[in-house]
């Protein structure tokens, strides 16, 4: 089940959200996009909504309104501290690529670098592409480095609704060599 800060931001979707949030069952993922909206959100609705989240993902910008901590790696560290045990936290930076926290290890995960013709969506194709990968059995790091393929390619597109598919970020991944930050504790 995937959140959006937006959802909750009006009442008419967010009461319900809020309500059903509580009936689901036990091993059911809750993915929190936050997006900007989020921070302006009152602080026991912000805790509220944390305390239900297992995986959190976001840009360095709306990590940092909510911990006050710059940097990919140490935003995921200080969103996961927000989040019940288990979760997962993802902290992405555009070209720069993403932290993933997960299992106790935070991992950078690289970027690719493209010249952006368009921005709008990359964030949201980011978050498409890491759920597909994560319900097709990818583990955390194989995920968050398909997204970031995405991301990369979704920048080079104008319009939002411009995510790639699968083949288009095979194709992208078989041209290049990813490097990958040491996971550490």
């Amino acid at each position: 089940m995937c959140l959006t800060g937006y959802s909750l931001a009006v009442p008419s979707t967010r009461d319900p959200l809020l309500a059903w949030l509580p009936t689901l069952p036990t091993g059911v993922e809750v993915v929190l996009d936050p997006g900007a909206v989020f921070a302006t959100l009152p602080a026991a609705l912000q805790e509220r909504v944390l305390a239900a989240t297992t995986v959190w993902t976001s840009n360095q910008e709306e990590a940092t309104a909510l911990t006050g901590v710059d940097g990919m790696a140490t935003a995921a560290d200080a969103v996961a501290e927000r989040l019940p045990a288990g979760a997962v936290s993802i902290v992405r930076d555009g070209p720069e690529g993403c932290a993933v926290r997960a299992a106790g290890l935070t991992e950078v995960v690289s970027g690719f670098p493209q010249e952006p013709v368009d921005t709008n969506g990359a964030g949201d194709a980011h978050t498409g592409v890491l759920l597909a990968e994560r319900a097709a059995g990818a583990d955390w790091v194989t995920a968050c480095l398909r997204a970031n393929v995405a991301g990369a390619i979704k920048v080079t597109r104008r319009g939002p609704a411009t995510a790639p598919n699968r083949a288009e970020i095979d194709a992208f991944l078989a041209g290049i060599t990813p490097g990958r930050g040491t996971p550490r504790a």
